[in-house]
């Protein structure tokens, strides 16, 4: 707190002084403060490097069963949708799920393996399928949602992911709808 109030003062000092400084850029500054703006640029970075669209096929060598957060998925086409679920570990968003109120319809999901999105499809079963818990499948990865019983729109769930070569893992967290 001292170090804050006495940079504080400091900075309050040289502005009115009427002293015209030469221009300091970002990282200059935060370099003479004390603070790591690279790690802050590098994480921006990575997160703009994911790409926010899906494929129907996961990066080639992705280990399918690792599920990564999501992030942005803003250019993945769902479908149509009345309404969807998504599964949280913690604060992190590993599925997001939708579907029509139409039964007749199947459902979709993303994830994101190997830094890509992938789009996986549900059987028909509409919107109350993917609520009660279903099975998604994509090339090379099934994804099976084990929500508990009920109708709570957060409940808890465990995902179990699997590869074509018969890998597979488990997740706990919630299955969260709306």
């Amino acid at each position: 707190m001292k170090r804050i109030v006495l940079t504080a003062a400091v900075l309050l000092v040289a502005a009115c002084s009427g002293q015209q400084s030469s221009e300091e850029s970002a990282e200059d500054f935060a370099s003479r403060i004390g603070s790591d703006s690279t790690a802050a640029r590098d994480n921006r970075q990575a997160a703009a490097e994911m790409p926010n669209t899906a494929q129907a096929v996961p990066p080639a060598g992705a280990d399918v069963t690792a599920l990564q957060q999501l992030r942005d998925i803003g250019g993945v086409d769902l479908g149509q949708r009345d309404g969807g679920c998504t599964f949280m570990e913690g604060n992190r968003e590993m599925i997001i799920a939708s579907g029509s109120n139409d039964r007749a319809l199947p459902g979709k999901a993303v994830i994101r393996v190997g830094g890509g999105l992938t789009v996986l499809d549900a059987p028909p079963g509409g919107l109350s399928a993917i609520r009660a818990g279903t099975t998604f499948t994509g090339e090379g990865v099934t994804v099976q949602v084990a929500p508990a019983a009920g109708d709570a729109a957060s409940r808890p769930a465990n995902v179990s992911v699997t590869g074509a070569d018969g890998k597979s893992a488990t997740y706990s967290g919630k299955w969260i709808c709306a």
